[in-house]
C-alpha cells in the first residue's frame, strides 16, 4: 500500500509542477526506459543495433526519430523478443486488448506498472473535481482489483454485461460521484433509466473512454445524467495517454508517455497539424512499447489551457487508421475524413437529431453502405449533401448507399465501431 500512495502522490504532485520540470522528468525517464530496453528485450537491443544508435544517444523526445516506429501487428508476430528478460509472465499480470480491430494482443503488466495505471487512473478523476473519499464507479469487462480501501479511492467495478435493472439498483444505492463507461453503454443505459432515477444517483460527472466520442453523443449523455462529461484516452498497451480536465482540454500525460504525431513516412508533423498517434511508455518495464503505432489519428494543439496545468493538449482524436477506406489505387482516406463528411454537418446543424445513428460499411473500392436511424429532425439535404461530399472526398465514381433503419444493433463484446470495411482483400 505505501508503494502505491507514493505513485499517486508522485502522479498527483506532476500536475503541478512547470513544464520545464515536466520536460526534465520526462527526459530521465525516457533515457530510463530506453537504456533498460536495449539491455533487457531482445527486439529493441536489435532495432537500436540496426538503426545504428546507441541507447545514450536517445536522451530527450526529438531523439526518437533515430529510430523506426513498431506496429501492433510487428508485436503480434515477434512477442516473446518484446518482454524484457528480467521478468517472466507468471509474476507480471497479462492483459488483452479487446481485438476491436481484428488484432487481439497480449500485454504484460509489471507490478509497478500496475500501481502506475491504477493511480494515472485516480488522477484522470483528480483533475475533474474527484479525491480519495469520493466514490467512483466504473463499467469494463474485467476488474481490476487494487487490494486495499481503508476508506480511501473507494471504487467499484460493474460489468457491462449485467442486466440494467441490476445496474440501476447499484447505482441508487451507491451514488457514485464519478462514473467512467463507454459512450455506447452510456447511452443504451440513459435509456432505460428514469429522469427520478438520475436526480436520486446524484452523479457529479461522466468520464468517457475506450470508443470514438461524436459531438452529438456526448451532449445526449450530458442531457440524460444531468452532469458534465469528460474523456479520457487509454489502451491496455499504454495505460492512460490523456484526461480531460474541467476546461474539457484533453491533456497528454508527460510523465507516463512520449506522444509524437506523425506523418505516414514517420516524419513528424507541425503543431495543430494531424497525423499518427505514436507512443514510448515510460512506466513500463516488463513489455516496453517503444515509438509504438496505435492506429489513432489526432494533433498536438499549438497552446496551453486555460486551466493552467503543465501538461500540453491534445486536439481531437479522430478515428482510427484500421478504420480508414481503401482505394484502388491504394490510397487510404483516414477515418477523421470520413467523420467530417458525416459529422460535422450533424454538429454544426441547428436542428437537432438530424439522425439517431450511424454505421458506415465499404464494400467494394467504390462502394459503401451507409445505415442511418432518422430523426425528428431529419432533412433530406443530409442525405444529398453527404452523397456529393462523398464523391468529392472518394472520387467521382465512388457509390454511397443510402439505407434507412429503425435500429442498428451492434457487437457488444467489442468497442462501437461508426465505421468498417468490409471487402476483401484485392
Amino acid at each position: 500500500m505505501i508503494k502505491g500512495l507514493n505513485y499517486y502522490w508522485f502522479f498527483i504532485r506532476n500536475q503541478h509542477k512547470t513544464k520545464q520540470s515536466l520536460d526534465a522528468l520526462q527526459n530521465k525517464q525516457l533515457k530510463k526506459i530506453i537504456l533498460h530496453a536495449y539491455k533487457s528485450v531482445a527486439f529493441y537491443r536489435n532495432m537500436m543495433n540496426n538503426a545504428g544508435v546507441k541507447p545514450e544517444q536517445i536522451n530527450c523526445a526529438s531523439d526518437l526519430q533515430r529510430l523506426p516506429t513498431v506496429s501492433k501487428s510487428q508485436i503480434q508476430k515477434e512477442f516473446q523478443s518484446y518482454i524484457s528478460d528480467q521478468y517472466t509472465v507468471e509474476k507480471c499480470i497479462v492483459k488483452t486488448t479487446s481485438g476491436s480491430s481484428g488484432k487481439a494482443l497480449t500485454v504484460l503488466w509489471d507490478k509497478n506498472n500496475f500501481w502506475a495505471r491504477v493511480f494515472l487512473f485516480y488522477r484522470t478523476f483528480a483533475m475533474i473535481g474527484y479525491n480519495p473519499f469520493r466514490r467512483a464507479l466504473y463499467f469494463s469487462f474485467e476488474a481490476d482489483d487494487v487490494g486495499f480501501t481503508f476508506g480511501l479511492f473507494r471504487n467499484k467495478h460493474l460489468y457491462l454485461d449485467q442486466p440494467f435493472e441490476e445496474t440501476r439498483k447499484i447505482l441508487l444505492s451507491y451514488q457514485p460521484h464519478i462514473i467512467s463507461m463507454y459512450p455506447s453503454y452510456a447511452l443504451d443505459l440513459g435509456k432505460y433509466l428514469t429522469a427520478e432515477d438520475i436526480d436520486q444517483m446524484k452523479i457529479r460527472a461522466v468520464s468517457l473512454n475506450s470508443e470514438t466520442i461524436l459531438a452529438k453523443d456526448k451532449a445526449q449523455i450530458r442531457k440524460i445524467y444531468q452532469c458534465p462529461v469528460y474523456e479520457e484516452y487509454s489502451t491496455v498497451e499504454t495505460g492512460m495517454i490523456a484526461s480531460s480536465c474541467k476546461y474539457g482540454g484533453m491533456h497528454i500525460f508527460t510523465d507516463n508517455v512520449v506522444l509524437e504525431i506523425l506523418d505516414h513516412n514517420d516524419h513528424p508533423v507541425a503543431p495543430g497539424e494531424r497525423g499518427d498517434v505514436v507512443l514510448t511508455t515510460l512506466n513500463s518495464y516488463a513489455m516496453p512499447f517503444i515509438r509504438y503505432r496505435i492506429g489513432d489519428s489526432a494533433s498536438i494543439l499549438p497552446y496551453m489551457c486555460q486551466c493552467g496545468s503543465p501538461f500540453p493538449l491534445l486536439g481531437v482524436i479522430e478515428g482510427r487508421n484500421d478504420e480508414a477506406f481503401i482505394m484502388s489505387d491504394g490510397t487510404r482516406i483516414p477515418a477523421w475524413k470520413i467523420y467530417e463528411i458525416v459529422e460535422r454537418p450533424l454538429a454544426h446543424s441547428r436542428n437537432k437529431h438530424i439522425v439517431y445513428d450511424f454505421y458506415i460499411v465499404q464494400k467494394d473500392y467504390e462502394l459503401a453502405d451507409f445505415y442511418y436511424v432518422k430523426g425528428p429532425g431529419f432533412q433530406q439535404s443530409y442525405i444529398s449533401g453527404l452523397v456529393a461530399k462523398s464523391r468529392e472526398v472518394f472520387g467521382p465514381d465512388f457509390m454511397l448507399r443510402i439505407n434507412e433503419v429503425d435500429n442498428i444493433d451492434r457487437v457488444r463484446s467489442v468497442k462501437r465501431k461508426y465505421i468498417h470495411v468490409d471487402m476483401e482483400k484485392k
